[in-house]
């Protein structure tokens, strides 16, 4: 829907690179195979946001230094790309999410033919609207942790909300009054839809206290992620029904105690990897994981790659369409 707000179609190279940091961010582009490629770019602005299509009929590397100003949450639409985020590489198939943060260096190397939807977004946005929903100022900048496969849930509702954003522009509505209330729901839909480095802070409701049993029984969790962590044990501690926790849980941390407790697990033995701290069969075992097979697939479907990948860096999983 976007191909109804064109704002570049060339073969100039130097021309790509000129307007796309107009609407992005200062990157370097470079052609791979000797042919300059045909870049065709679509989009939108609203409330110091905007929304892009670039679609490229040849292969380019795209590097960024991360010194801009704007969060870059690309999703593969067509085609493949290849991102590399700090250490870590992953091919990004149809489907797939990666971002590049204003302080870090990120390179896309894009396939033959590859079309991308990229949504840009200020940093003071998000962070402003992040120092907000904690209650507190950020001691470290905010760190996605990306890139994810299509399958995860917040891959899908950012979809959504992209799809319904064209769909407002298909119906030439005068949309002035309701850009900056579109940009605000974008920002927090990305903020509590997407994992990052605050996520946990977060979760645990730091502007909303917990009621006593739900806190109790997160706090065992927390502190016994390498045992068995059985649901009579936790109602027993928080001296409610398994009902009464299950809907506690459901209320205020959006996820049942199985729920949170499998993706704490996940969570726990991927930062483990990602630090390469042992090997993949000591983390399993340090998170009392028991089916390596089991929780490799949830892993996969989670993180779009083994966890012998995480642990290499090699980024050798296709982040998008994968096997289950």
């Amino acid at each position: 829907m976007l191909e109804r707000f064109p704002l570049l179609d060339s073969r100039d190279v130097a021309e790509m690179q000129v307007q796309l940091a107009r609407y992005l961010c200062p990157h370097r582009l470079r052609v791979l195979n000797g042919t300059p490629p045909r870049l065709q770019a679509s989009g939108v602005a609203f409330a110091g946001a905007w929304l892009l299509e670039l679609d490229y009929d040849a292969p380019v590397e795209v590097s960024l230094e991360g010194t801009g100003a704007h969060y870059l949450f690309r999703t593969t639409l067509q085609g493949q790309c290849e991102v590399t985020l700090g250490r870590h590489q992953a091919a990004v198939a149809a489907g797939g999410l990666s971002v590049s943060s204003p302080f870090a260096s990120s390179r896309i190397v894009t396939g033959g033919a590859c079309r991308n939807a990229v949504l840009s977004l200020p940093r003071e946005a998000l962070e402003v609207q992040l120092q907000h929903l904690l209650g507190r100022s950020l001691r470290q900048p905010l760190a996605f942790d990306v890139p994810l496969a299509a399958a995860h849930p917040g891959v899908h509702a950012l979809g959504a909300a992209m799809d319904y954003l064209c769909s407002l522009l298909a119906l030439d509505l005068n949309l002035a009054p309701l850009r900056q209330g579109l940009a605000d729901h974008l920002v927090q839909l990305l903020l509590t839809q997407l994992p990052h480095n605050y996520s946990d802070a977060l979760c645990q409701g730091a502007g909303t206290p917990l009621p006593g049993p739900v806190r109790r029984a997160r706090d065992h969790i927390e502190a016994h992620l390498d045992q068995p962590l059985a649901l009579s044990t936790l109602c027993a501690l928080s001296g409610v029904s398994v009902r009464t926790l299950q809907n506690g849980f459901l209320k205020f941390l959006g996820q049942t105690p199985v729920e949170y407790i499998r993706e704490r697990r996940l969570h726990a033995v991927h930062v483990a990897l990602q630090r390469g701290e042992g090997s993949v069969t000591e983390a399993l075992l340090r998170f009392g994981i028991n089916s390596p097979a089991h929780f490799t697939r949830q892993y996969r479907q989670r993180y779009g790659c083994r966890p012998s990948d995480t642990l290499k860096g090699s980024g050798s999983c296709a982040i998008g369409s994968l096997p289950a």
